[in-house]
């Protein structure tokens, strides 16, 4: 069946990692502006990439990388069943292993959030849903020094973290000269605390931005500034 969004469908089932709510308020939120290349650095089915290809320019050309060959196949398929395919194109490689003779305006990741657990992966999990969630196979400063690598001297860098994870990312950030220029906290309910921050890291030090949003009001129905970030996705929106 897939996950149907207004004008695509993602595949998912072959994938670590499925269509979730980070990604989809990450993909809604990045401004894209005047973006004629886009990196997507652990793309898995391909949704950030095709999201961002919607509302970026005919001209913008969006490549995704990512470890898992199988769910680089599913990112293909799904890419030539959305309207964008010309400009979306796929890779099997590690963020390690990769180049590339251009800079990109704009990177963007769902990284893998936690330490290693050990204990947990002996029982719990399959082999790539643990190298999509844990920094076994690409850690932060890893990350961070790839995107210094590849971002063009005005590009962006927008990624989306756990809270807890958030403050010690952007310290490294800084240490390699990204800084976080804006953010969004988001709650899962009025009565829950921060839980994920979406961030955008420049070059340039500016003072930062910082928006909050609610996804689900008290009625536990998706909350109308959740709705209004996510409208152009969200068949139902």
């Amino acid at each position: 069946m897939g996950f149907k969004f207004k004008q695509f469908t993602i595949e998912d089932d072959a994938c670590a990692m499925k269509v979730g709510t980070d990604s989809i308020m990450l993909g809604s939120w990045i401004q894209t502006k005047d973006s004629q290349r886009i990196l997507d650095i652990g793309t898995g089915s391909g949704l950030l990439a095709i999201m961002l290809a919607q509302k970026t320019l005919h001209t913008c050309l969006i490549a995704g990388i990512d470890i898992d060959a199988v769910a680089i196949s599913q990112a293909k398929n799904n890419a030539k069943n959305a309207p964008w395919e010309q400009r979306l194109t796929f890779h099997n490689i590690n963020l390690q292993s990769f180049s590339s003779t251009m800079a990109y305006d704009l990177i963007v990741s769902n990284p893998p959030y936690f330490p290693i657990n050990i204990s947990a992966n002996k029982t719990l999990s399959t082999r790539n849903r643990v190298s999509a969630r844990q920094t076994i196979e690409l850690d932060h400063p890893t990350l961070l020094r790839a995107v210094n690598t590849f971002l063009t001297t005005d590009g962006k860098f927008c990624c989306v973290l756990p809270m807890e994870i958030a403050p010690l990312f952007t310290n490294y950030a800084e240490s390699v000269g990204l800084f976080c220029n804006r953010e969004l906290q988001v709650q899962p309910k009025p009565s829950s605390a921060v839980t994920r921050l979406l961030l955008e890291f420049s070059r340039i030090q500016t003072n930062k931005t910082s928006e909050k949003l609610i996804i689900y009001n008290e009625l536990s129905q998706y909350s109308k500034e959740y709705r209004v970030l996510c409208k152009d996705y969200y068949l139902n929106f």
